[in-house]
């Protein structure tokens, strides 16, 4: 399913699995409400812990693996300094 968003992903394997959203955070532990707004909205997103508790259950992995591994190719093409530097910048972003 590489392209899909982690989202569309989740709505296909609930879909396939006929797993609803109440039995989805029972098993998840992520609170109903989150995944209710989570799959409800197109291009929505949810946080780290919350996606990789929905991933567990369904089987699923949380990125995409294709451009994963082109981000630790090119991570690993850069020396010590500017590893440092991106992953400062990086942090600052999402922080």
């Amino acid at each position: 399913m590489a392209g899909k968003s982690f989202r569309d992903r989740v709505l296909a394997e609930i879909k396939e699995r006929n797993i609803s959203k109440a039995d989805l955070s029972r098993r998840s532990g992520v609170p109903y409400h989150a995944i209710d707004k989570f799959l409800k909205r197109e291009g929505a997103s949810t946080n780290a812990e919350n996606a990789r508790a929905l991933a567990n259950v369904l089987g699923l992995s949380v990125d995409d693996d294709q451009a994963y591994e082109e981000l630790r190719e090119l991570f690993y093409q850069l020396d010590e300094e500017q590893r440092k530097f991106l992953i400062a910048s990086v942090r600052g972003l999402v922080g």
